[in-house]
Order: C-alpha cells, then structure tokens, then sequence
C-alpha cells in the first residue's frame, strides 16, 4: 500500500513542526513549506493526498494558494488553517475547494480528526470513480465526457433509445464522435453480446464497397478466387454501423434499401438468398434532406434510417466541456507515453475556449496528443502547442493589447477631467461618472494617476 503523503503549508514554524510530529507519529509521509510559492513548488514536483494551508501568509494568500493548488490537482483534498474563524472565510474557503477548515489554536486532537475525515472523504472519491472506471470498462457510456447542456440532452435522448431496437440516423460534424456514440449504443442493447460491425462508406470506390457489403462468390469478378461473406452476414443479430452513409452512391442507396426492406439479400455472383436481423446505425456529416432535394440521396432510404434522429453537438456548442475533455486526454496520453505530463496551463485552456475547433473533439484530442507528446515540463504551456495554435494566441494577445491601449487612449483623459473638475475628491467623480468609488480608484492605479496632484 501507498503511504498517505500530507502537505502543511504556514508562516508559523511551530505549526509546521508539531503538524510534522503529529502526522509522522501516525504514519503519514509529510512535507512543510513556509509560503504559498514554496507549497506550489512541492506539488508541481510531486503528488499529495491531503493540504493543510494557512490562510494568512506573506506572498500568496491561502485562499489564492488553494485555488492554484486545485487548479494542478483536481483531486487533492485540502483544509484551510484560519485564526480567523468567521463564517465568511469558512464559506470562500470551501467555494475555492476546500474539505473543511480549523481555526487556530487547535488541539493534536482536533487536527487528527480533521485529517481522519478529510482522507476518509477522498477514499470515497477515488472509490465512486474507480467504480465509474469499470462501469465505463464494460458499457462504455461513461466514455462519452460531457456536463454541457448540449450533452446533457443528448445523453437523455440516448438513454430513452438505445435499448430499442429502432435503427437511429446519428447527425453531427466531423470529429463530434459519432462512432464512440453508436458503440455506446449497440453496448446498451439487447444486442450487445453479438458483433458491431463498422463500415466507412467514404473509404472504398462503389466496386469495392458493394463487395465488402454484400460479399461475392468465387469468380463474381475479376480476381474473385474465393467466395467471400460480406458485412451484412457478419453484422447477422447484432448492430451495423455505417459511418458516412451519405457518401454511397445512388445505385448502392437502392440495393441497401432493398435489403433493409426484406431483411434479405444475395452475394454477388449468386442466387441463394440470405436472411439478416440486425440493427443499423447511420452517421453522416452531410445535411440529407438538402441531399434528398438535390437528387443525391434516396428519400425513402433516409426515412428507413432515420427512425431516430440524434444530433450531436460540435465542440464549440459545447464549451464548458473543453476543459474536461483535454485533462481526459491529457491523462490518457501520458499514461500512454509514460510521460510526467499531469496539468495544462490556464493561459492554455483560454486559448482553448477562444478557439473555434473546427475538427471538434478529434482535432483536441490531437492537439493534446502533439503536446504531450513534445513537450519536456509537467505542465503544457503555450509554447508546447502546435504552429496554427500558438499564432492564434500571439493574435488574440495582440488584440487585447490593442484594446487596452484604446481603453487608455479615452479614460485616461476622461478620469483626469473629471478629478480635476472636483480638485480630487473621490466621493463627487464617482458620482458625477455614475461610478463606485473603488473603480475610480482601480482607474487611476490603472493609469498611473497620482491622485494627489489634484487634491493640490
């Protein structure tokens, strides 16, 4: 077994040392630091299952300390130390992430119990998402990440139908994950137990694909040696997927039909009729109906397809999502690799919410999948990024710059005016420009305006 490692972050050395003699006593592992800076430090360079962190120290606050602390470990469990135990404190410090708090002084007794309860409730955490793990491991649901709104429609929609056996017309743009979906869907149903069969409509030429669909006999065309059984049978009781089903050309539109009409079809090259139960899911990132009036897909195939119609979100309908998603992938990947990879960087994840993501969750997860891969620190940054990603970022810094400056260029002059005006009294500008009085004050340190000079 691992052995629990407690950090104790105070201006106060006897603090440190008791909470050191205390907790080794008991047999945790323990680490001190004096500041907010140096418990950063420690927890960049290694992992914690609990903090204690006091909540008035030089340099970094507690409270800004715990919110970066949060911010590089999700799951670290923290407890703030306050001699300042009013219910203000306690209720910023626990909307920052924080378990629960102890005012000082506090007894040997009292920090026992306190670090008892804290590591008693990350058990439970770990346990509640080791068992989502296997959930995900055997259905595969919990694979789909998302508390978006968008997401969350989705996923009841997804919940009434995919125990049915209606066959279901899966909508949405490339890389919304539409096969992950129709996975997700054939592992909830009664099929599940019997084959899921993938078929790419966009990867062969007509040829090819009937013959991958429908299977030949020997000597059905030129190099046909053997006979060969095609997806259809193998997919026989259980899920076909077509992903891009709008990419099939008319005269294969029809013979799909067909089939799905008499749950029956023949080989190429042969007259024995085969008989098929299977469920189909449909993917397309193509508008259908536009295509139905374009004469450039069947009507009737589109209303036997399209029994449910489930429209995934793209990733930029979804943005309170990217955040999640990329610490999935930044996970992941470092598993993968073997890498110390364990965080991205806040100034990362606004460039992330500023992007439009056309290639949606694919093109994220290959944008992780490069920084990860390149990057030598534990965290990414911006400078781990790829070309396309790190110009957008010198853009949109460039436009803030110039915004600022714009901002400048009119307050400035307008805040001089007016504190002039009232031979710097505070109180009169504020309320002649509709303002509080602590934005003027932020203005004027803003704008570097010596607030004196008019009092003069």
């Amino acid at each position: 077994m691992t052995t629990t490692r407690i950090l104790v972050a105070d201006d106060e050395k006897d603090i440190l040392v008791s909470c050191r003699k205390l907790f080794e006593f008991v047999g945790y592992e323990v680490a001190t630091a004096m500041d907010g800076s140096e418990a950063l430090k420690l927890l960049k360079a290694s992992r914690f299952d609990l903090m204690f962190v006091d909540l008035k120290m030089p340099g970094l606050s507690g409270l800004e300390t715990l919110s970066l602390a949060r911010a590089l470990d999700p799951t670290l469990i923290a407890v703030m130390f306050t001699a300042y135990a009013t219910l203000d404190t306690a209720v910023e410090a626990v909307k920052r992430g924080a378990f629960d708090y102890l005012a000082k002084p506090f007894t040997a007794e009292q920090l026992k119990l306190v670090a008892e309860r804290a590591l008693e409730h990350k058990q439970l955490v770990e346990e509640n998402l080791n068992l989502k793990e296997q959930l995900s491991a055997n259905l595969g649901f919990e694979k789909i990440l998302g508390t978006s709104d968008a997401m969350r429609k989705m996923f009841t929609t997804l919940q009434k139908v995919m125990r049915s056996d209606a066959n279901i017309l899966l909508q949405g743009e490339t890389g919304t994950g539409k096969e992950l979906v129709a996975r997700t869907i054939h592992a909830h149903s009664f099929r599940r137990e019997q084959p899921f069969i993938a078929v790419d409509c966009a990867a062969l030429p007509e040829n090819l694909l009937e013959s991958e669909l429908f299977g030949h006999e020997k000597g059905a065309f030129t190099g046909a040696d053997k006979s060969r059984s095609g997806l259809l049978e193998v997919a026989h009781t259980g899920t076909l997927f077509l992903d891009e089903v709008g990419e099939l050309t008319y005269v294969l539109q029809a013979k799909l039909l067909r089939t799905l009409q008499e749950r029956e079809f023949r080989r190429l090259g042969s007259d024995r009729i085969i008989s098929i139960n299977i469920r189909v899911i449909a993917a397309t990132s193509r508008d259908l109906r536009a295509e139905i009036a374009n004469k450039a897909f069947r009507e009737e195939l589109y209303y036997r397809l399209n029994v449910v119609n489930l429209q995934l979100p793209s990733l930029k309908e979804r943005k309170e999502d990217i955040a999640l998603l990329a610490n999935h992938f930044l996970r992941s990947f470092s598993q993968q690799y073997h890498r110390l990879t364990d965080s991205i960087s806040p100034e990362v994840i606004d460039l992330f919410l500023a992007y439009h993501w056309p290639g949606n969750v694919r093109e994220l997860q290959n944008v992780i999948q490069y920084a990860v891969l390149l990057t030598d620190n534990s965290s990414i940054g911006i400078p781990d990024l790829p070309d396309f990603l790190k110009s957008q970022f010198k853009h949109r810094v460039s436009f803030q710059s110039m915004r600022e400056r714009q901002a400048e260029i009119v307050a400035k002059p307008f805040l001089i005016e007016l504190l002039k005006r009232h031979s710097g009294n505070i109180a009169r500008a504020a309320e002649e420009a509709k303002m509080t009085r602590k934005m003027v004050y932020r203005m004027a340190k803003k704008f570097d305006i010596d607030l004196e000079q008019f009092r003069q």
